[in-house]
């Protein structure tokens, strides 16, 4: 369902941007623009012509980094363009609850200097299911002590966000990129992370190593938990504890992960180095939501020291697809942590 949050600004599920229907009421509308904040763009096949379609990676999970990266930075300044030029946008995510609903309010927090409870109550006056997950909504307040800004040198400038860091496992904006091969660099990055501040939630505490070539593939923090028998989007849990027991232990369900290739609809997932199988993906489920098993006989797991825990950079990362209309594919990047580890076997 689409709806108009004010003049010219739409906020919708992914459904309505990829059925019948929902394209012809975007064109009753007269929407000139769509912002996909979700885990994948919209297909070029599923597109409407003559409307353009810019793409954000995000996931609705705990550790998804709202204000790094120039994420939000990025679509703010989206979205005042094609406002200010005339335009409407329609900004969608997979059932329009949580990812756009905190870019929009973002939005109107800028626009009318507003605190996040005001403009989220705003949004749900024309959206009653709007609702941020916690994370986006502590990063929004953040966003507001920051003066509505979200650039690097601002980011780097905030104790606030940097414990968010902390506590998410992700390294400051101002720090990510960095080699990871000194020590004295490590060091540093450590100190701006502030140890003093710190939560045991989200934070890495293992990461897996293809079994066959030993290259880091990701960490305990970028698995999902399911149940057996069901891929049911529902069902996947991104809190600390899950309610039911029967949770599956044969294979780790996780995030989409910058080296991975899943451009098709369903495939294997190969390790970057060796190439060897270490699992398969289908983009099944709700729409544009991968589903990424990996089978545990092809992976090795190993403790992290928790100091170097807080330096996996390995990340949630966008999967090698167009971000824009005009964009090509993006090389993967594997990241290498220095970290003290002992084997489990």
């Amino acid at each position: 369902m689409i709806d108009k949050i004010f003049d010219k600004l739409y906020i919708s599920d992914a459904a309505s941007v990829i059925s019948e229907r929902g394209k012809q009421k975007i064109h009753e509308l007269g929407i000139s623009h769509i912002l996909t904040t979700s885990g994948m763009a919209i297909p070029e096949w599923q597109r409407i012509p003559n409307i353009h379609y810019k793409f954000i990676f995000m996931m609705d999970m705990l550790s998804q980094d709202l204000l790094g990266n120039n994420l939000l930075d990025d679509a703010l300044k989206y979205i005042d363009k094609v406002l200010n030029s005339g335009g409407s946008i329609l900004v969608h995510c997979e059932v329009g609850v949580s990812r756009s609903i905190a870019i929009v309010a973002a939005y109107l927090m800028k626009k009318h200097e507003w605190n996040p409870s005001k403009a989220i109550l705003f949004i749900q006056n024309s959206r009653p299911i709007a609702c941020p997950n916690q994370s986006f909504i502590r990063q929004l307040a953040i966003f507001r002590q920051l003066g509505y800004k979200a650039d690097i040198e601002t980011l780097s400038r905030s104790q606030h966000y940097r414990n968010f860091c902390a506590d998410t496992g992700n390294l400051p904006h101002h720090t990510r990129g960095e080699s990871s091969d000194d020590d004295n660099n490590i060091t540093e990055r450590i100190k701006k992370i502030d140890l003093e501040h710190h939560s045991q939630k989200n934070i890495a505490h293992k990461r897996f190593r293809c079994r066959k070539c030993r290259n880091d593939l990701f960490y305990d923090t970028h698995i999902l938990k399911h149940t057996i028998g069901t891929i049911d989007d529902d069902e996947i849990d991104h809190s600390e504890e899950l309610q039911t027991p029967e949770l599956c232990s044969f294979d780790y369900l996780i995030a989409p992960m910058k080296w991975m290739n899943i451009e098709e609809y369903q495939g294997k997932i190969l390790c970057p180095k060796c190439n060897e199988k270490l699992g398969q993906y289908i983009w099944s489920g709700r729409e544009l939501t991968p589903w990424i098993h990996i089978q545990k006989s092809k992976v090795d797991e190993s403790n992290m020291s928790i100091l170097a825990a807080r330096l996996a950079a390995i990340g949630t990362h966008m999967p090698p697809t167009t971000t824009n209309s005009n964009s090509s594919t993006t090389t993967p990047t594997i990241m290498h942590p220095t970290e003290n580890e002992q084997t489990v076997n």
